[in-house]
């Protein structure tokens, strides 16, 4: 629910439309396809991929030319997008930055799948592979042994993304798995069919280090380890934009302005709770995003005080918050909104909104954040919020200092910290 496209899950949600939009026989050579792979029939007889060692060439050459000063393989359920706020991405332009050379493996359905920037170099020192040829050539990464700072961050479990772990552990990568999101949870809703709980419960045991978003996800896996350490997302102030510059006077409607932005699934979006306040006519709702579904668009269409705007440009976000006194985080209580750490509220408070939450118990406790349990508290909060801008009386003391620590750089600084900390310890 951190605005992602839910990493995996949302590719599954395809194959329920699979037979209509691919007719009976491309979709059951698809199926034919996945159960090869997985009897492991199609790694006996698919060719090599000479650009996979290509690539691997590429990386020891920069590393003997000293233009990186280690290697990071780092798992992807997306490919890559320099101007998509997610996680991951995030943290592979942070890798780049620091001077790692990071292969990109990202996630296919099958391992016929072509990805669109497969074999590119998408961002300096970033180059994207498809995890079938990375999965099924894994001996070709030998060459790459004699870099002395090697790491392996896989950023879901998946059981394919779970058998390299042997291999590298033995040629010395340190194993970071960065669990950000409830993935059991998903799996249960549909939204992550390739999920296995003792698939993840086994990463949790073998990395050297296992990194969560949320306390809830903590306390899941403590009867595994205690040493599991909670590092939330963050933000980019200069992917975000202009800061502070959400609207914090009357609008000329005299209406309180209210904004989303994110995915608008009704799996975890209570919408029920939208269509209840949209009856009060001081309230005006903005959404921008996608996955709303066909009906509920129709509603909201109707309404004279919602606005649908559908999909935006991460860098053009700016143009519309601006016209919003706060923001909103509707999701429905459940295991799965309460482990979650939505990117959105870090752009929220660098856009200067304060927010009102339903479903996620643990932000309350950032600074000009408010957790509510029902809809009067809702509608309660949003008007001390509104009535503390209009006078000026909101503070904004705590906010600065919150986001000085909670950008994408310090979280994965700390990240890295922490695995460099344990090394030393186990010396």
């Amino acid at each position: 629910m951190s605005d992602k496209l839910r990493q995996v899950g949302y590719l599954y949600k395809k194959g329920t439309n699979a037979l209509k939009q691919n007719g009976v026989r491309n979709t059951f050579q698809k199926v034919q396809r996945r159960l090869t792979t997985k009897m492991g029939i199609n790694k006996m007889l698919r060719q090599e991929n000479p650009q996979l060692a290509n690539t691997y060439r590429k990386i020891l050459e920069l590393y003997q030319k000293h233009e990186i000063k280690g290697l990071v393989i780092l798992t992807s359920g997306l490919e890559f997008e320099e101007l998509y706020n997610q996680r991951t991405i995030n943290l592979a332009k942070y890798l780049s930055n620091q001077g790692y050379g990071v292969i990109y493996v990202v996630w296919q359905w099958d391992d016929a799948e072509k990805l669109k920037k497969g074999y590119q170099v998408v961002y300096k020192n970033i180059f994207e592979i498809p995890v079938y040829d990375f999965t099924y050539e894994l001996d070709k990464l030998k060459i790459l042994n004699e870099i002395d700072s090697k790491t392996y961050i896989a950023t879901f479990p998946a059981k394919l993304f779970y058998r390299s772990i042997g291999q590298l552990k033995n040629a010395d990568y340190r194993i970071i798995y960065d669990n950000m999101d409830e993935w059991e949870e998903f799996y249960k809703t549909g939204d992550a069919s390739w999920y296995d709980r003792k698939t993840e419960e086994e990463f949790v045991r073998t990395s050297d280090l296992v990194t969560v978003v949320s306390q809830p996800l903590k306390d899941k896996f403590s009867f595994i380890r205690h040493d599991i350490e909670v590092i939330g997302n963050g933000y980019t102030a200069a992917l975000s934009g202009k800061k502070n510059i959400s609207l914090r006077t009357e609008s000329l409607d005299q209406k309180i302005h209210i904004g989303y932005f994110g995915h608008l699934t009704p799996s975890w979006f209570d919408w029920d709770l939208i269509l209840h306040l949209a009856e009060n006519n001081q309230f005006f709702f903005h959404f921008i995003g996608h996955g709303i579904p066909d009906d509920i668009l129709m509603k909201i269409k109707a309404l004279p005080n919602c606005e649908f705007y559908g999909k935006i440009h991460p860098g053009e976000l700016y143009r519309y918050v601006e016209k919003w006194h706060i923001g909103l985080i509707p999701f429905k209580q459940s295991t799965l909104s309460e482990a979650v750490d939505p990117i959105k509220i870090y752009e929220y408070l660098y856009f200067g909104l304060p927010t009102v939450s339903t479903g996620i118990p643990h932000i309350g406790n950032y600074p000009l954040v408010t957790h509510c349990e029902n809809e009067a508290e809702v509608k309660q909060v949003i008007s001390q919020y509104y009535q503390q801008l209009i006078t000026s009386t909101l503070s904004y003391d705590d906010v600065e200092q919150f986001l000085e620590k909670t950008t994408w750089d310090e979280r994965f600084t700390e990240m890295f910290n922490i695995l460099d900390l344990k090394e030393k310890e186990q010396r």
